[in-house]
């Protein structure tokens, strides 16, 4: 495995302290679990005026660049797929594809608003940029672009806009959950608790993006479920509780950082790859099985499945991880197309 340099996260800190409020940290200091703030100035708080308005919308899109192959995409397309679904899934017998397709841009947005409100509170917090400054240096408070406080006011500003939106939108139910699961996992700690209750909050949260998405996918009056949805729901979570270390893997410099217990950092890097690959392989036998679908179906989730499995034993560098990573989006979008599959051949 290649050696990589890494800049000591103390380090880096130094020089975001001026524009972001973080507090001062040396070489010989450890690092804390909850680094306290200290008082900004009204220089760091001011908007300036001359910035155009392409400046803060990419700075609000660096918000969520991450998460838009890992989230947003993934359940869009599980929301249209389910929707398409029909019988299978909904109390609509006859799903339209051009009326589901039109509302495939709603459900972007509201997978788009959720994963916002989640990644500012997220982010905003000094042990995530503590985190951010090796693993993610690009997002808007390590790079500069905004401070804490400022960070905060956009997630006052954006809690109750998402709120509206999904009034109208659908998915509300889902919506005041997600913040909740928001609120447990950030501001409670739940991240850094242990990785049993991170997974588990992600899990559920997962499920929320996967319902709630389909419910707007599917609009008003026709998106009622059947009680086997609620079971593919959970086979979703449980999907999501078993192998969404994941994306832990690439990102272990900045979880140990922040002293975040992570997969790879309690359990160690190869057994925590194990604790992946076997979850995956059997996930892409269970969920074709579970809808009962004939060989032909478990190809392309077999296929993927074998491909995430395999390079997470056998490519074990930074970079391999990412880009396992990516596959394991392909792979669980691959999962979600099934019941769509199972539509068609019934």
């Amino acid at each position: 495995m290649n050696s990589l340099s890494i800049v000591d996260p103390s380090e880096k800190l130094v020089s975001l302290q001026n524009s972001i409020g973080l507090p001062k940290m040396h070489e010989t200091d450890p690092v804390p679990e909850k680094p306290a703030l200290v008082p900004e100035t009204p220089e760091q708080n001011k908007a300036p005026a001359d910035v155009p308005t392409s400046y803060h919308l990419q700075t609000i899109w660096l918000f969520t660049r991450n998460d838009l192959k890992s989230i947003v995409f993934p359940e869009t397309a599980f929301g249209i797929f389910s929707a398409l679904s029909g019988p299978v899934l909904t109390a609509n017998a006859s799903p339209h594809l051009l009326s589901t397709l039109g509302r495939l841009p709603l459900v972007l947005v509201w997978c788009w608003i959720n994963v916002l409100i989640f990644d500012v509170a997220n982010q905003r917090l000094s042990t995530s940029v503590i985190e951010d400054s090796v693993n993610k240096p690009w997002r808007p408070l390590p790079s500069g672009r905004l401070s804490l406080s400022q960070a905060r006011r956009f997630l006052l500003l954006i809690l109750p806009i998402g709120f509206v939106a999904t009034m109208y939108l659908g998915g509300l139910e889902e919506t005041v959950a997600m913040m909740v699961l928001t609120w447990m996992y950030n501001d409670l700690g739940g991240a850094d608790e242990s990785y049993v209750v991170r997974n588990l909050i992600n899990a559920f949260g997962f499920v929320c993006y996967s319902s709630g998405a389909t419910l707007v996918a599917c609009g008003r009056g026709r998106s009622s479920f059947l009680p086997v949805t609620y079971e593919w729901l959970g086979i979703v979570g449980g999907i999501v509780f078993t192998t969404l270390q994941m994306q832990d893997m690439a990102d272990q410099e900045g979880d140990r950082a922040r002293n975040r217990g992570t997969v790879p950092l309690v359990l160690g890097d190869w057994p925590a790859r194990w604790t992946i690959a076997i979850p995956v392989a059997c996930w892409s036998l269970v969920c074709p099985a579970f809808w009962q679908l004939n060989i032909y179906a478990y190809i392309v989730p077999v296929i993927c499945g074998g491909t995430v499995a395999s390079r997470i034993l056998l490519f074990r560098t930074v970079n391999s991880d990412k880009i396992t990573w990516k596959l394991w989006n392909v792979w669980i979008t691959s999962l979600y197309l099934l019941p769509l599959v199972k539509y068609h051949v019934a």
